[in-house]
């Protein structure tokens, strides 16, 4: 019982040692280029793969899931979102950027917030980090799907650009980290203890007793006898053991002995039974039956033993036979040699005119271009 205590109590530690503690966040989960797959746009201006450059109406947005940047311990605590830039409004237009964030759980519930920052050169006349669009996620979900979005209106420019310039998105997720307070646990023991005490009638194991008393006695044999056809005979301490002499016993005192056993050790019952035969014409059946089991008891081992035998003789040979046997079936076969040469007469000239006409171009060729090397290398003078 107590371990099962135990447990309960280090399961429940553990739960609430979930609870929020110092809250931990990611890095920027947004990339800073803007050229790349990860945003999709319809701005045609920039000041680098890096720099926005705003166009009334146009946009810049881009999509992640958050299991491909978070284990999924730490996204079922994540509690909050916040997405920002870096803005410049480099003229005196009036205009603003809009910083949008829509996140969508994997229980299909879905969060969003907009952020409008409005200025002129006359108020901001260079780059500043935009506010915070922050989102607060109340219910546990197992993935998330966020879009961040930034937008551009100069109403008075509404072509070209004039809009402000936008660099350093940022996207940081806000999430309690799943830890253990060892430290907590320290207690438990003590608790333990007073639970016990409190509830130890409710709670006591049921006792067992073991006895090694039995109700009858029950005595082993000590003496064995070993006879012929593998037959073993045990005295039991009731009844006299008779001491025999060391030397050989001649063999018609043994088989006196074993009838005069046979007769007292074979209950009536099981001679009858399993020994039942009719009597053969050589034996008084006027004789009392113990007489007769003796002799039978020995003609029926020795029978079973000739019929085994005879058995294991009749039995037939049982060998291995190859199932297929190999067939030749291309055992006439036409043999096909072809000593044709067809090359035999032909023996190579030195010197034949076709390899001294190529010789005389190869050289003709590296003479041409010495001769333009020294003329491209000449100098022309007055």
């Amino acid at each position: 019982m107590r371990c099962w205590v135990h447990l309960f109590l280090i399961l429940f530690v553990v739960i609430l040692a979930s609870a929020k503690t110092n809250a931990e966040s990611t890095s920027n989960l947004l990339d800073s280029d803007f050229t790349s797959n990860n945003w999709s746009t319809n701005i045609q201006s920039y000041h680098g793969s890096d720099t926005i450059a705003g166009v009334d109406g146009q946009y810049v947005e881009n999509k992640i899931t958050l299991s491909e940047h978070m284990n999924s311990m730490d996204i079922e605590n994540v509690y909050q979102s916040d997405l920002t830039a870096d803005v410049w409004f480099w003229n005196d237009e009036s205009q603003s950027v809009t910083i949008s964030q829509t996140i969508t759980d994997s229980n299909g519930k879905e969060y969003s917030n907009n952020t409008v920052v409005s200025g002129s050169c006359a108020t901001n006349c260079s780059y500043f980090t935009a506010p915070t669009n922050s989102i607060l996620i109340t219910d546990v979900a197992s993935d998330y799907d966020i879009v961040s979005k930034f937008s551009f209106s100069i109403p008075s420019q509404p072509n070209y650009h004039y809009g402000a310039d936008l660099r350093n998105p940022s996207l940081i997720l806000y999430f309690e980290p799943f830890k253990v307070d060892v430290e907590s646990t320290s207690d438990i023991d003590l608790w333990v203890d007073s639970f016990e005490m409190e509830y130890l009638d409710e709670f006591d194991d049921t006792e067992f007793s073991f006895s090694d008393t039995f109700t009858e006695e029950f005595t082993m044999p000590n003496d064995y006898y070993l006879f012929e056809n593998d037959m073993y005979l045990y005295m039991t301490p009731e009844e006299e053991v008779v001491d025999t002499p060391t030397e050989d016993i001649a063999t018609d005192d043994v088989e006196e002995f074993i009838e005069e056993f046979i007769e007292e050790e074979i209950p009536e019952e099981i001679s009858e039974e399993m020994f039942m035969e009719e009597p053969k014409e050589d034996i008084n059946t006027d004789e009392p039956q113990t007489g007769a089991v003796k002799i039978m008891l020995s003609e029926v081992m020795t029978d079973d033993q000739v019929k085994i035998s005879v058995m294991l003789k009749d039995q037939p040979l049982m060998q291995d036979v190859a199932f297929y046997e190999p067939i030749n079936i291309y055992a006439d076969q036409i043999t096909i040699f072809d000593n044709r040469q067809i090359y035999g007469n032909i023996t190579y000239v030195a010197n034949d005119p076709l390899t001294t006409y190529l010789n005389f171009k190869e050289g003709n060729q590296e003479q041409q271009k010495e001769l333009k090397t020294k003329l491209k290398s000449m100098t022309w003078r007055n």
